[in-house]
């Protein structure tokens, strides 16, 4: 009986050990370079540059992508109408709005095609 106790308590102490062991954390990859990641974001890019090209090349040969389109267009326009309408009469907006157009003044106006 004494040995039968015993060999169960070796037992469940390699048994643990093992475990333990298993258990700790393994060395991994190490985590990517810098390069890597810009390499990977670069790639992303390209990728989906390439999808909205294809995008717009679709939407550009569907009638109803195009009205579709002109209408959201529209209503931006509506949008920032209301908007500026709204504005108006906000102080700092208007101050903001003139620091800004002192540090970026608008580009010339585009000159109509000479025929």
């Amino acid at each position: 009986m004494k040995y039968l106790i015993l060999f169960i308590m070796a037992c469940t102490l390699v048994l643990g050990y093992a475990v333990a062991l298993n258990a700790q954390e393994k060395p991994g990859q190490p985590p990517p370079s810098q390069e890597e990641i810009a390499a990977k974001k670069k790639q992303a890019a390209e990728i989906q540059g390439k999808m909205r090209a294809i995008e717009r090349q679709v939407a550009s040969q569907d009638e109803e992508c195009k009205k579709i389109t002109a209408q959201m267009q529209e209503l931006e326009k509506q949008r920032r109408a209301r908007l500026e309408t709204l504005l108006e009469k906000n102080e700092e907006y208007q101050a903001l709005k003139k620091q800004l157009s002192e540090l970026m003044p608008p580009p010339p106006a585009k000159e109509a095609p000479k025929k």
